[in-house]
């Protein structure tokens, strides 16, 4: 009995790199930040990769299902996730890490449409099927533009480069991302509207204290240079391109 309890102490004294840090991540990917058949390319995911080499603490993406993440938390499938607080799973048993980055929604338009501001918004604009855009641009929508929704930032990306648009928002290294891959210059069509700007943290269950503290030493060091890193991200394993419309 002695050995028993004392084996269970053990386990419960294991240093953070005995654990695993398993981050769910939408089984939809988001470029650049994490994508591929198994979530194991972009930008996070290399971070991660950079906080295992460092801290010797086993890390890897999961995929999952935006509406099962609390049940992936709950269930142990899971124990950290990349979000805003305000829309972190299980917010109240969650300790936020960071932020690691920042979100930022930017305005795209064609050449010669560059706006000044949201008010000189008029024509068509792309956006994403069920993502929750400003009240200002949602105003801009019910009066001056006509929404033309993409269920992926590629299907977004094609509408607007084939002009079935004159505008699109998108977070703005997903846009630089693409276009390289496209070899179009994203300077081309960039603006200095900014529709939404939000940071990013690396959210792990309050029970991890070993992670928690892995965690908050590796990134008040770390940062993260999105700029820098988006010229030598691999390519999506499915090919990107733009077909004319049939």
């Amino acid at each position: 009995m002695r050995i028993g309890l004392l084996i269970i102490a053990a386990f419960w004294c294991l240093p953070a790199w005995s654990q695993t840090l398993q981050i769910m991540g939408s089984n939809e990917g988001f470029l650049p930040f994490y994508y591929g058949n198994k979530l194991d390319k972009g930008i996070l995911v290399e971070v991660i990769e950079d906080f295992a080499l460092e801290t010797g603490i086993a890390a890897h993406f999961r995929p999952m299902p935006r509406k099962r993440q609390v049940w992936a938390l709950e269930e142990g499938q899971a124990n950290a996730v990349f979000a805003n607080p305000l829309w972190m799973p299980l917010p109240d048993r969650m300790h936020a890490v960071g932020p690691v980055l920042t979100w930022r929604d930017r305005v795209f338009a064609q050449p010669g449409l560059q706006p000044r501001s949201f008010d000189e918004l008029q024509g068509g604009v792309c956006l994403r099927k069920w993502f929750v855009y400003s009240d200002r641009l949602k105003q801009r929508i019910a009066t001056d533009l006509v929404r033309h929704d993409g269920y992926s930032a590629q299907q977004m990306m094609a509408m607007f480069l084939r002009g079935r648009c004159d505008y699109i928002v998108m977070e703005e290294s997903e846009f630089r991302f693409l276009a390289r891959l496209l070899e179009v210059d994203p300077d081309v069509y960039s603006t200095e509207l900014i529709d939404a700007e939000w940071p990013a943290y690396l959210g792990i269950l309050k029970t991890e204290t070993a992670l928690i503290e892995a965690a908050e030493a590796f990134f008040a060091t770390h940062k993260v240079d999105v700029e820098a890193m988006l010229p030598r991200l691999p390519p999506p394993d499915r090919p990107i391109s733009v077909q004319p419309d049939e």
